[in-house]
């Protein structure tokens, strides 16, 4: 049977290069994204690159409806899905400190971050449970002390550390009540993307690097239950001085 996958927020960045990824390597794609110009936009040019399995399906964290009927459209044109990629989300002030966000500010991105990718789990659950499929979050670690001490981006380290405990979770109730989908969380490391205004330095990657590194970590044949790993496979752990233990075994 042919892998097929929906990728949230894949009309660019990451969720895009993961989609041109895996379309270059036989996978048939649905395509999420908000905005149908930028969508059908995202389609073309990898319809254009000899990707020609792929559909635009209007995904929006900010509107749960588009969620519930993205799902009916899924379960009567795709129902042999088997990935689902929750890589859609927004950052927030990355810069302000915590203590000046207001209520309003923080639960916007939390809606998206976290409330979004809980309902995409949730609506694509039963077609994916059907099909022994796995679900991919991208997210980042939220431990306070990291190689870079300058990234602490209150809102959307609050709303990954949300996600994360999601991931665990379900992970495990999935595990105790013999549901046959696998969730689990890839921490891919620093990528140049527009999330963080293109940002670079000696601890990012490039999009496509970033691209591969999920890919891999999707193909590689491990199950990975429940858990949040880094970039080379690795559970997040946190060591007595809550730093990310991010080093291969």
């Amino acid at each position: 049977m042919k892998n097929k996958v929906l990728i949230t927020g894949a009309n660019k960045g990451i969720g895009f290069e993961v989609a041109r990824q895996l379309g270059h390597l036989g996978w048939s794609i649905l395509l999420g994204a908000r905005n149908e110009q930028r969508g059908q936009k995202a389609v073309k040019i990898l319809q254009e690159e000899g990707v020609n399995d792929v559909e635009w399906l209007k995904i929006d964290f900010n509107n749960l409806d588009t969620i519930a009927r993205a799902a009916e459209t899924v379960r009567a044109n795709h129902s042999d899905l088997n990935v689902l990629i929750n890589n859609a989300g927004i950052p927030g002030d990355m810069h302000k400190p915590g203590y000046e966000f207001d209520v309003t500010e923080l639960r916007e991105v939390i809606d998206v971050n976290f409330y979004g990718n809980f309902a995409m789990v949730k609506a694509f659950l039963p077609i994916l449970r059907e099909n022994n499929g796995r679900i991919l979050n991208l997210t980042i670690p939220i431990g306070t002390s990291l190689s870079n001490p300058n990234f602490n981006p209150f809102a959307y380290k609050t709303s990954k550390a949300a996600l994360n405990a999601m991931i665990q979770s379900l992970g495990a109730s999935f595990k105790q009540n013999s549901i046959p989908v696998e969730i689990f969380g890839v921490m891919p490391g620093g990528i140049t993307t527009d999330l963080n205004n293109n940002s670079t330095g000696p601890f990012m990657k490039t999009v496509s690097a970033g691209g591969k590194v999920i890919v891999d970590l999707l193909l590689n044949g491990e199950n990975y239950q429940g858990q949040v790993i880094n970039e080379w496979g690795v559970s997040a752990e946190y060591d007595t001085k809550y730093s990310l233990k991010s080093e291969p075994r």
